[in-house]
């Protein structure tokens, strides 16, 4: 059994980017935590997030990875992080 989508009316589609949906959103003082964040859609939405004013958390496996990709977007930081080993989760 399959449930036909709707449209939900919000306004954004195919072609709306993390930057239209933010578009008058002052996120300052929030934390947002983005898994992912420097890499692909992950790295577009810590973006578009920190230009909004929040302060964004990637936390990756790779941390130098993580640190080059976003080296030149203000209000990031990196944790280490690898979510298949649960040590590094609850550290």
């Amino acid at each position: 059994m399959t449930t036909a989508q709707h449209k939900i009316g919000s306004g954004f589609g195919a072609h709306s980017t993390a930057d239209d949906v933010l578009q008058g959103i002052d996120l300052s003082g929030k934390l947002a935590i983005v898994t992912g964040g420097y890499s692909g859609l992950g790295l577009e939405t810590t973006r578009a997030l920190t230009g909004a004013g929040a302060h964004v958390v990637v936390p990756a496996r790779r941390p130098d990875v993580a640190r080059d990709a976003v080296a030149d977007i203000d209000g990031v930081e990196v944790d280490e992080l690898d979510l298949g080993d649960l040590d590094s989760v609850r550290a």
